[in-house]
């Protein structure tokens, strides 16, 4: 008798138990030296535990849901009871027969048990009754086919070995975790056929290396040779911005796996795109089958800048994808709801925070996330240290409470935690004037107006709302102006982002207005900043956006910050888009500087009081990363209703989504786009249209965008109409702040 496994493709238990026994067999020759806490008997266990993972699918009722989907005649069902293959597996498994001691019979039970998990138990009678029923009666054929020992015998013992789960307070714990996730991996990437490393042999030190030596003809500054000199350390580098961090970063990886995080989609995917490409780092390596194997992105929506950005046919492209998704890049790019989610503890956490035992891992601008989040990253990171991997955290300010947060949750490490400032006085980039005025009043945009025949000119407001304000005072003015926030479709987006950095390359002179969007998502380089009052962190991101490399004079002001009648600023401590008291003691702080050149040593300072330890002691800023990180320390493991699509929802923005201003849908292009969609046969095809389609979207706040009308697109999920108008030049037309910041 054949025993199934996949439908699509059809695939046998045998054959798909093989496949994880090759990925196993490359795994183990990698990384079974450098992970001390698994002895040779821990791999013998997690061998059993392919070999036997899959056993109970050989149920009938499993085999007939497969069979009915491929066309073969039913089986005949003894018992009927929908049972988890898993938990039929544990049944089959001969624990005495196979020499283990109660340590290692709970170990196995619960990897093979919990290899899928659906959050409760069935009744334990249906259990025992498919097995004995459906699987004992082909034990002999079973045997003699997977050349395997099934137990001949009833066990309602083995159910009770999979209740109590396992927890940090038991000593098998990291064992546990880890012998489950690498099963993980090893199930997953069988299932989408993707080797489970790739490139191994690569160092993406040596690329960089390579970069330096022959195409930038440059020595390393002393920035990235700490980081090179340091591999086998946490470390934690606060460096302004220019200084190479990016390189910094890969050189402290060097031979080892890699996550490399940012905050921005648009940030990732340049990263991507710079670190693959041939003229730059070129750490790639291409298959004519497997498509890229050296580099891997990895975010919400990175399929689809692969098949807009990356040239090859559907399948391989899909292939690239699932081989970052399964982690088999040697670096793998990414945002953080992708790889580290584990401090939630969500169903299946185990495959994720195994990953981090063979791996190190960066964290790039951990100032960019708000204070809860932040706390997830520190929650990580020292979870990270206990299952064996390392952290870099590289950022161009770092809260000094998040240090000292970090200090103590890693107070028993094995591994120093290492602090370096990488701060370079000698460039003197931005001479600053705060301004007591608006941003809006007439004399500064005349001013700005004035100086625009001469200058490159940055506008950046808090809100997008104040951007259109500002550019539609400017219009007036018969300037040059742009306009660039995040209330564009995508299409547009793109376009004007591109425009923005030829712009800035070039010899033209004109106006860009902007929101925080710019901040740290696009390497561009103005002559002069007019920006609104934000958090000193915000504003320092801000003036990286001018005199970039600090070759412009700057005995005349550069930078100036206005700071009345500031959009974005709730009058309560929470609800705008920074949190009031840090706005608050930011303001007094830059008022308490005299003006003019700010060194970046002052920056740093003025950071480090900003965010002092004891005196944000009862701001909401503080408290909610204290109350974040102590409710992770406590978070229960195995909520049967806490799966992974919510800890994903929690670290990204759960609430927007994606929507069509409506006035496209009268469009002839557009509709031709819908009908393409409609009549594609293949779901590769349907994929290329709905990216064409969503082209025209933007990114909305749902439950906000409701009350002014949403409605989803027929046959399109998670694809809405919104009701408002759209201009090209100004984006999604609204009457109030009431969708977008």
């Amino acid at each position: 008798m054949i025993f199934y496994a996949k439908s699509s493709p059809v695939e046998t238990i045998q054959e798909h138990t093989n496949e994880l026994l090759i990925r196993l067999k490359d795994f183990k020759k990698l990384y079974q030296s450098s992970i001390p806490l698994l002895s040779e008997r821990d791999w013998e266990l997690l061998e059993w535990a392919v070999r036997y993972h899959d056993i109970g699918k050989v149920d009938a009722v499993f085999q007939n849901k497969i069979r009915k989907v491929i066309g073969k005649s039913l089986l005949s069902e003894a018992s009927s009871y929908n049972i988890p293959h898993n938990l039929l597996s544990v049944m089959a498994i001969p624990f005495q027969e196979l020499g283990l001691d109660k340590e290692e019979t709970k170990l196995l039970a619960q990897i093979v048990a919990y290899h899928h998990e659906r959050g409760i138990l069935p009744d334990k009678q249906q259990i025992i009754a498919n097995y004995e029923q459906n699987i004992l009666p082909l034990k002999e054929e079973i045997e003699k086919q997977f050349g395997l020992p099934i137990d001949g015998k009833i066990r309602r013992s083995k159910i009770s070995k999979i209740e109590r789960r396992f927890l940090p307070s038991d000593g098998m714990y990291y064992r546990y975790i880890l012998l489950k996730g690498f099963l993980h991996r090893l199930d997953h990437a069988a299932s989408a056929h993707v080797p489970i490393e790739l490139a191994s042999e690569m160092d993406v030190g040596d690329h960089v290396t390579r970069y330096f030596r022959e195409r930038l003809k440059v020595n390393k500054n002393p920035l990235q040779v700490f980081t090179e000199s340091h591999q086998d350390y946490h470390l934690v580098v606060v460096a302004q911005t220019g200084m190479g961090k990016t390189e910094a970063g890969l050189l402290w990886l060097g031979k080892k796996k890699g996550f490399f995080t940012l905050p921005l989609r648009v940030s990732i995917n340049a990263m991507y795109n710079r670190i693959t490409r041939e003229d730059n780092i070129a750490f790639t390596k291409k298959d004519v089958d497997l498509g890229e194997e050296a580099t891997g992105l990895l975010h919400s929506t990175s399929l689809d800048y692969l098949y807009d950005q990356v040239e090859g046919n559907d399948k391989i492209l899909e292939k690239v994808h699932s081989q970052s998704k399964e982690y088999a890049n040697k670096l793998v790019i990414s945002t953080i709801d992708q790889i580290l989610k584990f401090p939630f503890y969500y169903l299946g956490f185990e495959k994720e925070y195994a990953t981090m035992a063979t791996s190190k891992v960066i964290i790039d601008e951990l100032q960019a996330y708000d204070p809860k989040i932040a706390a997830v990253l520190i929650r990580a990171m020292t979870m990270i240290d206990k299952i064996g991997g390392s952290f870099m955290i590289m950022t161009a300010t770092l809260p000094d409470f998040y240090f000292k947060a970090l200090q103590r949750e890693l107070s028993s490490s094995n591994l120093p935690l290492i602090y370096k400032e990488f701060i370079n006085d000698s460039v003197k980039r931005h001479n600053v004037l705060v301004r007591d005025q608006s941003i809006l009043e007439d004399s500064v945009l005349e001013e700005i107006a004035n100086n625009h025949f001469s200058k490159q000119i940055l506008v950046i407001c808090n809100t997008v709302d104040r951007a259109c304000e500002v550019y539609d005072q400017l219009s007036k003015r018969d300037t040059s102006v742009w306009l660039l926030h995040s209330r564009f479709t995508k299409m547009d987006r793109a376009r004007l982002e591109k425009q923005i950095m030829d712009f800035t390359t070039s010899n033209e002179c004109g106006i860009w207005v902007t929101t925080q969007l710019v901040e740290a998502s696009l390497d561009v380089d103005f002559d002069l900043l007019y920006t609104e009052m934000s958090t000193l962190d915000s504003q320092f991101q801000r003036y990286g956006r001018c005199n970039r490399k600090g070759l412009k004079p700057v005995d005349k002001a550069n930078i100036h910050v206005f700071t009345e009648d500031v959009s974005g600023i709730s009058k309560h401590k929470s609800g705008g888009v920074y949190h009031r008291d840090i706005y608050d003691r930011s303001l007094a702080l830059l008022k308490e500087h005299p003006g003019g050149l700010l060194l970046e040593s002052v920056k740093q300072n003025m950071i480090k009081e900003l965010y002092d330890e004891r005196t944000l002691k009862n701001s909401s800023f503080k408290k909610e990363f204290d109350q974040t990180l102590e409710e992770l320390k406590n978070r229960p493991h195995y909520d049967p209703d806490f799966k992974k699509g919510k800890a994903q929802e929690l670290l990204r923005d759960i609430h927007q989504v994606q929507a069509i201003p409506i006035s496209f849908a009268k469009q002839e292009e557009f509709q031709e786009k819908l009908d393409e969609w409609q009549n594609a046969q293949t779901s590769q095809d349907k994929r290329r249209y709905r990216n064409k389609i969503e082209a025209y979207s933007v990114g909305v706040n749902k439950f906000r965008a409701e009350k002014v009308g949403l409605t989803e697109l027929e046959g399109l999920k998670g694809l809405y109409y919104i009701h408002c108008d759209y201009n090209p030049e100004k984006g999604l037309v609204l009457q109030s702040e009431s969708i977008f910041l």
